[in-house]
């Protein structure tokens, strides 16, 4: 399925059950690209607006790009940003009209090589970039969660693989000669979630909207680890927020 169309099922899951992203990724960003409190902010791939609200609860003008109607519905109805339908190597915006660029949970979606250019155009001159996840901890009880998906559904492989760990969604900008200044940062962040949260953020994923063919098998199996693991009626999802910031080489 074109990655424009996998969220279209997921959208309200996704905007209720998806965990934000801590202060800190707001804090390295600032500190890394100067940012000042008048700085254009465009989000690549904002999905329901969840990235778009944290850098604007910190005072920032943001302006959120994606290709996925649903998404934008459920972005422009918590508002706190400007959101407009868009591609992420076609954003229809203005010239130098970002200080910073963000991508949260996103940019393996990206055909990167693509979007240089255009990321580039959109960009003032002195401005940066900054791609940000949520990888999901694999001890304790998260174990288990993983091979459940693992299990249950026939697109978990190769989703994961694309959008799990540091290197694979680092490995185009580190290797790319056009992108220098490399910044990292990682910190610690938890989600803690009743049984209809779990429910609802496993059904914010496209490999199970999409790849999970016994949907009531799955949720029995799911909620049968739901019990062996909550405490007061509660499990907790633990992640490393991984955070990626560079600038663009001068162009010859």
């Amino acid at each position: 399925m074109d990655a424009r169309d996998r969220f279209s099922d997921t959208a309200d899951a996704y905007a209720k059950y998806r965990p934000d992203y801590p202060d800190s990724v707001v804090h390295q960003c600032e500190a890394y690209a100067a940012l000042s409190k008048s700085a254009r902010i465009v989000d690549i791939g904002c999905g329901t607006g969840i990235s778009s609200r944290l850098f604007a609860r910190h005072g920032y003008a943001v302006f959120g790009i994606d290709p996925n109607a649903a998404m934008l519905d459920k972005a422009r109805a918590a508002g706190q940003a400007q959101f407009a339908q868009g591609e992420a190597a076609a954003t229809g915006l203005p010239s130098a009209s970002a200080d910073l660029i963000i991508c949260a949970q996103a940019l393996h979606w990206f055909d990167l090589d693509a979007c240089l250019s255009e990321w580039r155009r959109v960009l003032d001159e002195a401005g940066a970039c900054a791609a940000f996840w949520n990888l999901r901890r694999r001890d304790g009880w998260q174990a288990d969660y993983e091979a459940l998906l693992s299990e249950w559904s026939s697109e978990y492989a190769v989703v994961k693989k694309a959008a799990d760990g540091e290197e694979e969604h680092s490995a185009w900008v580190k290797q790319s000669p056009q992108c220098i200044d490399l910044a990292e940062h990682s910190c610690g962040h938890e989600q803690s979630l009743d049984w209809p949260g779990l429910l609802g953020r496993a059904n914010s994923s496209s490999y199970v909207i999409h790849g999970v063919r016994d949907r009531p098998g799955f949720e029995r199996a799911l909620r049968e680890l739901f019990d062996r693991h909550e405490r007061g009626g509660r499990v907790t999802f633990r992640y490393r927020t991984y955070v990626l910031m560079w600038r663009f080489a001068a162009s010859s």
